[in-house]
Order: structure tokens, then sequence, then C-alpha cells
């Protein structure tokens, strides 16, 4: 899952000073080249783009902006960048005015950034891009949309899904995966045996484990409770609806106890190493686990199920992954940008590179999902659950401080101490976090 890191200034002080460096490739143009003695140099154009799990899908990025390059006659300098490094680059270069022309964005960092008015209002290209190709999905629109107006385009989605193992539910009598929370508890109880070191529910709670701020969040919003406000200002996490989901998932731990001992300090690769050693039956990831199964493990990966999240009282609530391609106000050449986002979002080629990192990449184009890679029985769950997307903020939008309550782990360090700490009530919890999100909240 995407990690999003909240930077202190000093660690942004420390960040600038390196921030020339990229953690990937990159495909560069020469920005001196120019043509016939006293004409104009060529055009550069900046693009920093998400280093990708796939190589295949990194290659046909990079050959697709060199093609942008060579049919409009500019320069395109690519920066292939990992994630985690995102976040002190983008600081720096705001800050010196040296911004990409075209950046990759989660949604997360385009509400920050919208926040600081530094994007793009790039509405016009969104009705550009479903113009010349289809509608993108509305939960993918939603998620960077602000007043009305939309500060990214989205690109691309990724959706954490049940996984199950088949052959451990049937021995079990179940001939189905869990369609309900209260069913996913049920077999998760059935599917222990401690004396083998097999647990049902491979749920962990490590300070950084970003897979578990998700799902927990999915489970409190199924029972109607929340870990944000309804107007972006009133907090209203402390309420019997998240208390519930909060006795739900410490009776999983402590009363059922079918998951790991060692679940409590999992970071975000503890359940994919649970799940692959078989220690776990059930756990949540993205697509990213699926496709090492397929290619290390053929075994495991006949024996692995899919499916959407399990439903609550309230419903099924999916927490939505949106990945975007944004424009920085300060970009020096805004209508080359434009050109180039859709020129990255034309379908013809869009519809293989998405394919190359299934079930991880999903599409954003409604139309997209009737492909048959996605028609396949394991693949059909990922891009069946964008259309039940939920986002941070929930039920308001998404705004910054939703993010800096994700970033700062306050629900991870919540459920640890309820699990470690025999004294400490769900409701006590819960009236902690209401403090603690509240604070957050209240800071200038």
């Amino acid at each position: 899952m995407n990690k999003w890191v909240s930077k202190t200034a000093a660690m942004l002080l420390l960040a600038s000073v390196a921030a020339g460096c990229s953690s990937g490739g990159s495909t560069n143009g020469d920005a001196k080249e120019s043509g016939a003695s006293g004409t104009k140099p060529k055009e550069t154009l900046t693009f920093w783009m998400k280093k990708q799990l796939f190589d295949d899908q990194n290659k046909l990025i990079q050959e697709r902006a060199k093609q942008f390059g060579t049919e409009n006659n500019v320069n395109v300098n690519i920066e292939l960048i990992a994630y985690e490094d995102f976040y002190p680059k983008w600081s720096a270069a705001i800050e010196s005015s040296t911004t990409p022309d075209v950046s990759f964005f989660g949604y997360q960092e385009v509400g920050q950034f919208y926040a600081k008015n530094v994007l793009e209002d790039v509405s016009d290209l969104v009705k550009t891009v479903e113009g010349g190709n289809s509608e993108i999905q509305e939960s993918m629109k939603k998620a960077i949309t602000f007043q009305g107006k939309q500060y990214a385009v989205p690109f691309w989605t990724e959706t954490q899904v049940l996984y199950y193992r088949k052959d451990m539910l049937q021995k079990a009598g179940f001939d189905h995966p869990p369609k309900t929370w209260d069913e996913f508890r049920t077999m998760a109880k059935a599917l222990t045996d401690a004396s083998k070191g097999i647990y049902g529910a491979g749920l962990g709670y490590g300070k950084g484990n970003s897979d578990a701020e998700f799902l927990t969040r999915g489970i409190i919003w199924s029972y109607g409770g929340s870990l944000d406000t309804k107007d972006g200002k009133t907090v209203i996490a402390n309420s019997p609806e998240t208390v519930e989901a909060t006795k739900f998932i410490r009776d999983l731990f402590l009363t059922d106890k079918s998951t790991p001992p060692s679940s409590v300090g999992w970071d975000d690769s503890g359940n994919n190493k649970s799940y692959l050693s078989g220690q776990s039956a059930m756990i949540f990831n993205v697509g990213s686990l699926l496709g090492t199964i397929k290619n290390d493990n053929p075994e495991l990966y006949a024996n692995t199920g899919i499916a959407p999240y399990p439903a609550g009282p309230k419903g099924t609530f999916i927490p939505g992954i949106s990945n975007n391609l944004g424009i920085f106000k300060d970009s020096k050449n805004k209508e080359l940008a434009k050109k180039f986002v859709a020129y990255m979002l034309a379908t013809d080629w869009y519809k293989t590179w998405i394919e190359k990192g299934a079930p991880l990449t999903g599409p954003v184009y409604s139309k997209l999902m009737s492909e048959p890679v996605w028609q396949d029985e394991k693949n059909k769950a990922f891009v069946e659950s964008v259309k039940g997307f939920y986002f941070l903020g929930y039920p308001g939008e998404y705004n910054p401080k939703a993010g800096e309550v994700f970033n700062l782990r306050l629900v991870n360090d919540a459920f640890q101490k309820l699990l470690l700490e025999s004294g400490y009530t769900p409701e006590a919890a819960v009236k902690d976090l209401q403090a603690k999100i509240e604070e957050t909240y209240n800071k200038k």
C-alpha cells in the first residue's frame, strides 16, 4: 500500500539537500539540443513518476514518454521515484520553485497540495481525457475534487481485497469466503489451530502498518462509525458505532485468539509473510501479493481465492487508493503538460500499461473493467471493489487533516495499546482516539 510519510521541518531541510537524487531510472532528453543555427532550443518537459513494482510497466512508461517527445519535438525528462522518496523532493521543489511539469500524486497529496495552493486546476483536462477515451470512474474523481474542481487526473487505482486459502476453508467445512464481518469472525475462529501454528485472521498492528490503518477504517465505516468528521471540523470518532467495531477487532485478537501471536507488532510485510508461509488462512492486501504468488508458488496460487471486503451492519466500505497525475502551478510548460497527461491516458496505450501491472494496477476507465484480464476469477474483485471506494475523511470529503491523522498512525497506536493492555477497554481506546484526532484537527 502507499505509505504516507509525515515529514518534520528538520527532515524536509535535510531532504532539500539531496532532492536532486532519484531512486529510480530516468529517460532524459537533451535539454540543450537545438536545430539549425539560430533556432530556439527544444522545450523540455519534466515528469516525476512513481516507480512501479513491475519492470515492464516502468519500461513502457519510459518508452511512452520518449515517443511523446519525438512526436511533439520536445525533450522529456522522466524520473522514476520510489514513493517514500517523493515527499522530500516535492517539498524541496515547491520551496525553490523548481517543480516538475507533471507529477504522480496519491490522492492524499493532491489534498495537501491543494490546501497549499500549489496545484493547477485541471478540470478542463479531465473533461478532455474523458471526451477522447471514456468516463473515468466517479469514485476516482471524487477523491481529487475540491469545491467542484479537479486538481489531478486519475491515472490508476489499487484495491485491498480478501485473500483466502480455498483448501483450508473447504477442510473447515466452508464453501465460500466470508460475506460479512460476522462470518469472517466465525470462519477465522474455526480455521485457527494454534497447536499447528495456523490462524484464521492474518491481521496486524505495528506502528508503521498502513495496511492496518486502511483495514481498521473499512471495518469501522461498515459499522457506521468514523475516525474523522462530517464537516471537516467536528470530530465524530467517539460514537457507539465506532466502539462496537473496536470490540469486534479486539475479540478477534483476544477472545477468539484467531490472529498470530506476533501480529500486534507486524509491519506491512507481516501479513504477506504469514500468508505465504501458511500461518494465516485469510488476510487483506493489494494485488502485489497475488503477482508474487503467481510467479513463485503455483500451488499456492491455485489454492488462493480472492473476494471483496466483507460487509458490516451498514454495508461494505472499502478504503480507496487513488493514484493520479497533476500539474504544479509553477510548471513552465502547462499546456504541454496537459497534452502529455492526455497522451499518457490514451486508451490504446493505457490499456496495455494497466494490464502489465494487473491486478495491482487497476484502470480508471469504467469500460476497461470488462476487458478479459479483469474477468479472470482472481482479478475480478480488484476492479469490482472500486465502486465501493471511500476515502480518508469519510463521511466528509478528504481533507489534509484526515491525511495527517493517517500519517501519525493514531489508529494503530490506539489498537496496539488495546490489544496489549488488558485493562484498556474499547470505550477508553475510542475516547482517547477522539481526543488525539481533535488535537490534530485543531492544530494550526
